[in-house]
């Protein structure tokens, strides 16, 4: 075997050796994490005494409940300060073997206060152990606390020590792993073409090494933000949008579905439980009365006043807490804010033994279980990226479900952006590819956007992959014809997520062969004019089809089964809403300012950026980056030295842009929040393109260098 072959190899082996320690063995580990409850917070009638170690060692047994155990967190009492002796703790597996041992010294202990112990081994999630307490040559014998099995963890098996059980965490968590795991791959493919050189297999793998590279590049940004400091709005960015798709998946989780009368759709636009509507995300009561919503000073618990809990919190249900318990409601007192609820229980209650009060779960008088909350449906949407995520989370942990999601939208958008790129280089050259993967990379809107679980991204931009591609392959009809089908598909999908920005996706389609289009009308090519002119219209015509498609499975909805109703209620409720035309009889103040505004006015806002338009580059450049080409154009012109094909570009680009801006008038003037995204449908990267070209020009680079 060629030398070379071997460093491949060893190249490869170190590469698996790598992503096996930081996937499957999971070897990078931190932290000592133990939830306990503090000795004061115990109230009397839950210690049930002490266990004296000068008895003998306290035998019990426990399981963990998560990888990575790491210790115990043990409470002593009648621990004199600087008490002399040893705690043994000793550990032994389901047949009797001693896995581990630990020693304390007591000098170091104090009562009534959790000290931390330090395993050797780690043990297994699920297995059980058996765990002996016992003293060594102590001058006073310390005591175990004993308490009721409420006030003790998910572990505890048998014994009643008031013990905890502590745990470490993965360092990478699984989106780390997931884009370290690609980066590592390609930059294995990476050197391998280099070692391997021109072998044509290398070609091959070096361009899907670079595919990869980028690809997790551009994701890392679009879940980190880690090219932009400024970029403050990043972490809580249309978190309300965002809640249409968190709360379905909060309530199918909770197994509440869709009000009758509204399933079908895909998003929810409240979800009610015993918290908060879930938008606000707020906690239970706590002041000085009430501690997570149970009362400090009576057998109450408060939870938020809404449609569902005014609807289970009454006189004669029962409430079921997380440890089993269950008392039957004797009093409920609503203050509009907060509903207070009365129970019959003998003593007060506390969460360290009852449980979150999230996890409650109430029953009517018949003892028959109520539903978990209300999920009201989002209507302007058939919400198809709700329905697709909810059966994606449902294969997930809850916890991480959310930003697994997350990952899934940046990815899928990074792949979108990258073809882009890869077709530009292609169609065009690497300069234009390069400015718009810089410019995906580090425009805060674009990352904003970008794993966000409402918009679905990467949806806006796929039928512009789909048209470039038909713009490269434009002479090849079987491209034509798959980019046909590919383009009804790509638009129906978008449509089926919202109808948000619509116009710009559509012209998103077809904005390059537009520009071919331009360019065979002035070198008077005849036939490629009419070529151009059919994959244009036939386009057109799928696009338009797909939209109507999306609107026919939309409307059944929206019309109580009829598709007539349905497509009226749209029209009337969202589409003259957002556009022109509407009787303004019909709206609030706030959409009369909005549809009574002229077009210029809509449109002027636009060109004043409360952003960077780039990383480093300031919003209020804008109007310059605007106008910069267009001086380039003058002096190219004045020179005959004018590229038609930039000055195509810059135009259908930035009709791209407007056009939404235009016929969504209503929608923009309100929506400057969002919108500001749409000059990156093109229009920003061409204006920096055309720069880029000229600087590369006017320093002599010649054109074979990056083309």
């Amino acid at each position: 075997m060629k030398k070379k072959q071997w460093k491949v190899l060893f190249l490869i082996f170190i590469t698996f050796l790598l992503i096996l320690l930081l996937g499957p063995m999971d070897v990078f580990r931190h932290g000592y994490y133990c939830d306990v409850v503090e000795y004061d917070e115990i109230s009397s009638e839950d210690r049930l005494g002490y266990a004296d170690l000068q008895n003998g060692a306290y035998e019990l047994k426990f399981s963990p409940v998560k990888k990575y155990f790491t210790g115990f967190e043990i409470n002593l009492i009648n621990q004199p300060k600087g008490n002399k002796g040893k705690l043994k703790f000793s550990i032994y597996n389901s047949n009797g073997k001693q896995v581990d041992e630990i020693r304390a010294d007591l000098k170091q202990i104090s009562a009534t206060k959790w000290y931390k112990l330090y395993a050797n081994k780690t043990l297994k999630k699920g297995e059980i152990y058996t765990l002996k307490i016992s003293a060594e040559e102590c001058a006073t014998v310390p005591y175990l606390q004993l308490v009721d099995s409420d006030c003790l963890g998910k572990e505890n098996i048998s014994g009643n020590v008031l013990l905890g059980y502590a745990y470490a965490e993965s360092t990478f968590d699984f989106q780390n792993k997931i884009l370290i795991i690609m980066f590592l791959i390609a930059l294995c493919g990476l050197i391998c073409v280099r070692i391997l050189d021109h072998n044509k297999h290398a070609i091959i793998v070096g361009r899907v090494a670079v595919f990869v590279l980028l690809t997790s590049v551009l994701t890392w940004n679009f879940m980190y933000n880690s090219m932009d400091n400024d970029n403050n709005d990043f972490e809580d960015f249309q978190s309300d949008s965002e809640s249409l798709v968190t709360a379905v998946l909060a309530a199918d989780h909770a197994h509440v579905g869709l009000r009758e009368g509204e399933l079908g759709y895909g998003l929810g636009v409240h979800y009610y439980n015993i918290k908060d509507n879930f938008h606000d995300k707020e906690n239970l009561k706590s002041d000085e009365n009430w501690n997570n919503g149970y009362s400090c000073s009576s057998v109450s618990i408060c939870i938020d006043s809404n449609i569902y809990t005014k609807q289970i919190a009454m006189v004669g249900n029962s409430v079921q807490f997380a440890n089993g318990s269950m008392f039957q409601i004797i009093n409920v007192s609503d203050d509009g804010d907060c509903i207070s609820i009365d129970l019959n229980a003998e003593r007060m209650l506390t969460e360290s033994k009852y449980g979150e009060l999230t996890e409650v779960i109430f029953y009517d008088q018949n003892m028959v279980q109520l539903p978990n909350g209300i999920l009201t449906a989002y209507p302007s949407q058939y919400g198809l990226q709700g329905k697709i995520f909810k059966h994606l989370a449902r294969h997930m942990e809850y916890e991480g479900a959310a930003e697994n999601l997350k990952l899934i939208c940046s990815m899928a958008a990074a792949v979108v952006f990258v073809l882009i790129v890869f077709l530009l280089s292609k169609r065009y050259n690497r300069v234009l590819g390069g400015v718009f993967f810089v410019t995906f990379l580090l425009s805060p809107w674009i990352v904003n956007f970008a794993s966000n679980l409402y918009w679905v991204e990467f949806t806006w931009f796929l039928p512009m992959v789909i048209g470039l591609f038909c713009a490269w392959k434009v002479d090849n009809k079987y491209c034509r014809i798959f980019s046909y089908v590919a383009a009804f598909v790509a638009v129906t999908v978008k449509c089926l997520c919202g109808y948000e920005y619509i116009t710009s996706v559509m012209m998103g389609l077809i904005l390059f062969l537009l520009s071919d289009f331009v360019m065979a009308c002035i070198k008077g090519d005849r036939k490629q004019q009419f070529l151009l002119f059919r994959t244009i219209f036939i386009l057109g015509i799928l696009a338009l089809a797909g939209f109507i498609t999306a609107i026919c499975i939309h409307a059944p909805l929206r019309g109580n089964g009829s598709i007539a109703k349905g497509i009226k209620s749209i029209f009337i409720d969202d589409v003259l809403r957002r556009t022109t035309g509407a009787d303004l009889n019909h709206y609030t103040e706030d959409y009369v300012v909005a549809l009574g505004a002229s077009v210029w006015e809509t449109v002027c806002k636009y060109f004043h950026f409360n952003t960077q338009i780039i990383t480093g580059i300031d919003g209020n450049l804008f109007p310059l980056l605007c106008i910069i080409p267009v001086l380039i154009f003058i002096i190219g012109l004045r020179r005959k030295s004018l590229d038609f094909e930039f000055v195509a570009l810059y135009i259908v680009t930035f009709l791209t842009s407007v056009s939404w801006f235009v016929l969504a008038k209503s929608h923009s003037y309100v929506h400057t929040h969002i919108n500001f995204v749409l000059w990156y449908m093109g229009y920003v990267q061409v204006c920096l393109y055309v720069i880029v070209d000229w600087i590369i020009d006017r320093i002599g680079v010649r054109r074979e260098y990056y083309e």
